[in-house]
């Protein structure tokens, strides 16, 4: 392929503001996005905080007709340290700690409780969850926007057949940028139903250089990961990925 067309110069374009881009071009549409844990929140969410509930929106306190214990396990200063309560509210030591909590770990939530139901007598359940601190800082590209348009030229786009989208529907590439700015981790979520196609794009982003590591405000690297999506954003597929379009 001799030329550069648009539609690549959009997935490149997304690849250099990994939190959110997108582009369409010829009916064909292109994101790249975070894609997050499964629960995590962001260092003025957790501040902010004033009950459990808020780290888990699965979590519904109406389940619930009597607490016995509500354990907060976070790290601090590389030693583990809990809290107990008697209530979804946060105590003021559960809130210290969370304000403590060292960058990039994670903090645990077990309650223990009565349900809420018709039963005159009930056993104690256990409900627990793990949830992270979203970095302050994502990854990104070592050499900013025309280094990376640059590399996927020369490593991806000029083997590329013009017509290899025709009649896709969605496709998507998920990877990892970990604590060095390496990319350890390249997979296909959706196939593009083309080997070929398949092969090259994994090959580029696993070759890629080095990336700026996502970073805490106190400059604690952490792994980050990142999905490349093309075609049909309304594909069911999609909402697996959980990358917050928002």
């Amino acid at each position: 392929m001799k030329n550069f067309p648009q539609s690549w110069m959009s997935v490149l374009l997304a690849f250099a503001f990994p939190v959110l881009m997108m582009a369409q071009n010829n009916g064909l549409h292109y994101e790249v996005n975070r894609v997050y844990p499964y629960l995590s929140v962001s260092s003025e969410q957790l501040k902010a905080a004033n009950s459990i509930a808020e780290f888990n929106q699965h979590f519904k306190p109406n389940w619930i007709r009597a607490y016995e214990s509500v354990t907060v396990l976070t790290t601090i200063q590389g030693n583990l340290q809990q809290s107990v309560s008697n209530s979804d509210v946060l105590t003021p030591a559960q809130k210290d700690n969370l304000n403590s909590v060292d960058a990039g770990t994670e903090i645990s939530v077990v309650v223990r409780y009565l349900p809420e139901n018709t039963l005159q007598h009930n056993d104690i359940q256990e409900f627990d969850f793990t949830f992270s601190i979203n970095p302050d800082y994502d990854a990104s590209f070592a050499g900013g926007p025309e280094a990376l348009m640059h590399y996927l030229q020369e490593t991806a786009i000029q083997a590329i057949p013009a017509n290899q989208f025709k009649g896709l529907d969605m496709a998507a590439i998920k990877f990892t940028v970990n604590h060095t700015g390496d990319i350890v981790e390249a997979s296909m979520f959706q196939s593009t139903k083309s080997a070929e196609m398949d092969q090259i794009l994994l090959e580029a982003i696993h070759q890629m250089p080095t990336w700026k590591p996502a970073t805490y405000a106190d400059g604690t690297t952490v792994q980050q990961e990142f999905a490349l999506t093309l075609g049909n954003m309304e594909n069911c597929m999609v909402n697996l990925l959980n990358i917050r379009r928002d």
